[in-house]
């Protein structure tokens, strides 16, 4: 997802200047956060929207754009200039609100307040590890690269199944479970990788390209808490009769 990963930020970028820029990719992430609250409100308080919402063609295209998206954010971003990408994170944040609407309506309001709490300290906490480790997480990297991979067919088959009418029992919950503490790894391993890339970011002299990692940061940030969102709220949650 990063341009490069290596450890140079030492000698050659300030206290400050690094957190500057975490800063930046965490007022993003904060910012596609509050974007997508604001559309699901609005979504939930509008009948128009909220049957659109609902309809059966909006979790698929859901699911497309989300998965195209995460896979093909960094050539999208790198290929157009850093406004026009943090446009397009904030579509894509307007949409993931829109089209969990139905979902979070699901459940009651107090279940919705202790997942999306509970994702925050998980999520804070990671974060804040990842970016003060002493070390490097990089040899993380491929280890989780083939984790999420296997969770990701597993969720498949199991949407499959339950599609065709196949009860795959406890499966669901167990996923969730895996899913909530492998995607807080991936938070503390996100974080670091963007802390070891700034130096030779900033040793490059290229704010263009700082720019742009700054927002592809914010889009893996912002997606693995959604995710552990969604899941605390299938783990805790208490559905609406």
């Amino acid at each position: 997802m990063y341009p490069q990963q290596q450890t140079v930020y030492a000698s050659r970028v300030t206290d400050t200047e690094l957190s500057a820029f975490m800063r930046q990719v965490f007022n993003y992430m904060t910012g596609g956060v509050a974007l997508s609250g604001l559309v699901a409100y609005l979504t939930a308080n509008s009948p128009a929207l909220l049957s659109i919402a609902l309809s059966g063609v909006t979790p698929w295209v859901f699911m497309a754009v989300w998965l195209g998206f995460g896979f093909f954010a960094p050539k999208i971003i790198f290929g157009v200039s850093p406004a026009i990408g943090l446009g397009i994170f904030a579509a894509f944040s307007a949409l993931t609100g829109f089209a969990l609407t139905p979902l979070v309506l699901a459940y009651t309001g107090a279940s919705v307040a202790v997942a999306f709490f509970t994702a925050a300290f998980m999520f804070g906490a990671a974060s804040l590890y990842g970016y003060t480790t002493g070390k490097s997480l990089a040899g993380w990297g491929g280890i989780l690269s083939m984790a999420m991979i296997g969770l990701l067919v597993v969720m498949l088959v199991n949407l499959g199944l339950n599609l065709f009418g196949i009860n795959t029992g406890p499966l669901g919950l167990i996923m969730s479970f895996i899913t909530v503490g492998l995607v807080t790894v991936v938070v503390a391993y996100e974080t670091n990788m963007l802390r070891e890339t700034y130096g030779a970011l900033r040793a490059q002299g290229d704010d263009v390209t700082t720019s742009r990692t700054a927002i592809i940061g914010a889009v893996g940030l912002y997606t693995s808490f959604v995710t552990i969102f969604i899941h605390l709220l299938n783990i805790l949650g208490q559905r609406n009769e």
